[in-house]
């Protein structure tokens, strides 16, 4: 009974995040800026990786999965499930007008689990030398959300209004394992892409009372195979099999992928609108419809997500504190950019992060076993406007809070993460607020062994 108790209370956590993201899944941001290449691009990390982006290559956590680096899944010590939404305010100017908007998204569903009971390793009472681990997780690539209105004359000097929007997104099914012998783990993800991006525009004529507008749509679907793999090592500065709260490690770790192929199919269609027709914004643009002015379907379109690279460094003192470094490279300058809108460019990233948990086995004082997370980043981000490329820079704060239930151990994760995507034309001004759950158990997916 106890058990069906703790999943009543898990589903229920899982139903609220549920409810959530359908509230706000339906608010449009409207983000000029991911009209450039395949849009807003995610990191895939849950809240809790997300806000310690300086430890992507080397963090691990027996609660928390690390989804960047896949060597890390050995080092789970429970079955994980995790689900995150997040909110963001963003406001951007381009020197000449403004404007702000709320919005949100589901942000990854993820299972992780070890292949090793960690119940039998604590009723071995020895070092495990061997572990492996397991994720499967639904992740964002990309997202894209804008409507641009442009108001320009005819060649007769008559008023013409040129409207631009955009949405959909890329999204990956991945599947994952990572293995561990001694200090040295490996680890490899392999992905089903999926996903379609729409980019429309109109053309309305104004003044013209008897005039017809057109409406054109872009529609590209994305598929493909993806892969990502890694490393890490650790160096045990100290290491107590007695005391393991003693001890103290340096960790070195490496991820990446190659350029990876992928297909695309593109319709291209452009349609004679009535008089009547009022734009993007028509509540009923069917109505309108005169008829087709073409049609133009290619399949099996190749194209190429890019290659990336990352690399980082940490100190970690047993479950109290983690403090280290990453830097990232991803080649978008060899990016097929035909089928989209704007230039791009090669990228990099860099951040330090820090985690510190007072005391993790605290009775008394809640607080002293609740992880706090800082991280300080820089970018360079792949899009260029009129070949002035944008770079972003920002702070994060996060909380993983301790939720304890029947001896089980789970995590409400929280992070705002506050900064400025800019080059000398824009400037976007964002704060974002992510919540994640994990919700943890040790005993999911495995018999009692009795001797």
């Amino acid at each position: 009974m106890k058990y069906l108790r703790i999943m009543k209370f898990k589903i229920t956590i899982i139903l609220l995040i549920t409810f959530l993201y359908t509230s706000w899944a339906q608010v449009s941001e409207n983000l000029p800026l991911s009209s450039l290449g395949i849009g807003e691009l995610f990191e895939p990390a849950t809240v809790a990786g997300s806000s310690l982006s300086g430890l992507f290559a080397t963090y691990y956590n027996g609660h928390n999965v690390n989804l960047v680096n896949p060597a890390s899944y050995a080092g789970l010590a429970a079955t994980a499930f995790d689900v995150g939404v997040d909110a963001s305010y963003i406001t951007l100017n381009d020197n000449k007008s403004s404007q702000s908007a709320w919005g949100g998204n589901l942000k990854y569903l993820s299972l992780s689990f070890p292949l090793i009971s960690p119940v039998n390793i604590v009723l071995d009472r020895k070092e495990q030398l061997f572990k492996m681990g397991m994720n499967i997780a639904l992740l964002p690539i990309s997202k894209m959300d804008y409507r641009i209105n442009q108001s320009d004359m005819a060649p007769d000097g008559s008023k013409v209004l040129r409207q631009y929007g955009g949405n959909g997104g890329l999204n990956k099914l991945q599947f994952g394992t990572g293995a561990q012998y001694r200090n040295f783990s490996a680890g490899f993800n392999l992905g089903f892409l999926f996903g379609t991006i729409d980019n429309e525009k109109s053309l309305l004529f104004q003044e013209s009372l008897n005039g017809h507008h057109t409406y054109t749509v872009n529609e590209r679907a994305y598929s493909g195979l993806l892969w990502n793999a890694g490393l890490l090592y650790r160096y045990y500065l100290k290491k107590d099999l007695e005391s393991p709260n003693k001890n103290r490690w340096i960790s070195i770790g490496v991820y990446g992928n190659s350029s990876q192929p992928v297909n695309v199919d593109q319709k291209v269609l452009t349609l004679r609108k009535a008089n009547g027709y009022s734009g993007l914004d028509d509540a009923d643009p069917g109505q309108y419809t005169l008829d087709t002015i073409s049609f133009v379907s290619d399949e099996d379109l190749k194209n190429h997500l890019p290659s990336q690279f990352g690399v980082g460094v940490s100190y970690s003192a047993a479950n109290k504190l983690q403090v280290g470094a990453n830097m990232a490279f991803n080649n978008w300058g060899k990016f097929n950019n035909l089928l989209n809108i704007g230039n791009l460019r090669n990228s990099w990233s860099a951040a330090a992060s820090i985690e510190y948990t007072p005391n993790t086995g605290s009775l008394l004082n809640y607080w002293n076993r609740v992880a706090y997370r800082s991280t300080l980043y820089f970018k360079n981000d792949p899009r260029m406007i009129e070949d002035d490329g944008l770079k972003e820079r920002g702070v994060q704060l996060g909380m993983g809070l301790p939720i304890f239930q029947k001896r089980q151990l789970s995590y409400i994760n929280f992070s705002v993460d506050y900064g400025k995507l800019a080059n000398q034309t824009f400037k976007e001004n964002f704060i974002r607020f992510n919540l994640g759950v994990t919700l943890n158990n040790n005993l999911w997916f495995y018999k009692r062994r009795f001797e």
